[in-house]
């Protein structure tokens, strides 16, 4: 999706080409930073549960001439994501509390913002304006790391679904999608 804005500023830059045919054709680097999505709901949602659980499977891409924009999913192997109402984590964060399940598990960070799945969980958490309460969550690695079957998707995935939920799912796939 491409998001166009006018504006009094220049929105590219030339930048000359090392290309070596008699014509160089410039390139262009986009200046424009755009403004951190407002949120999708007008009004903070209201919990709606005090926790949920949601998954999602592994995926194989590679298919041959689609590369990555072909997919499958893979019955059965997947990531679970737990995410609990927590009064001890403050209004509108997110916290890790635990990963669990491969071995490699360990090595991934319970830093929000250095995890897939906090990433999402925290984008879906800001496109709901979610504010007044805090969310723990919960990793199960089915997944091996670094197998090449969407470990990484699958968490964010999962996180982003179940912060959807735990709200009343307001967002559509969609706005999911956006988010993971």
């Amino acid at each position: 999706m491409v998001i166009c804005h006018q504006s009094p500023f220049k929105l590219f830059t030339t930048i000359p080409s090392s290309s070596s045919s008699s014509k160089p054709k410039p390139l262009l680097r986009c200046n424009l930073s755009l403004p951190s999505r407002p949120s999708l709901t007008s009004t903070e949602p209201e919990p709606v549960y005090t926790s949920v659980k949601a998954f999602a499977p592994a995926t194989v891409a590679n298919l041959g001439p689609g590369f990555d924009f072909l997919g499958c999913a893979v019955d059965g192997l997947g990531d679970f994501v737990s995410l609990t109402l927590d009064p001890q984590v403050s209004p509108g964060e997110i916290s890790i509390s635990e990963i669990s399940g491969d071995n490699n598990s360990k090595k991934l960070s319970k830093n929000p913002l250095w995890n897939c799945a906090g990433i999402a969980a925290i984008e879906v958490m800001k496109m709901l304006g979610v504010r007044s309460v805090g969310l723990s969550l919960t990793l199960e690695k089915g997944l091996p790391l670094g197998s090449g079957l969407g470990s990484s998707a699958a968490s964010a995935a999962a996180a982003a679904v179940a912060v959807n939920e735990i709200f009343g799912g307001k967002l559509g796939i969609d706005e999911l999608v956006i988010a993971g």
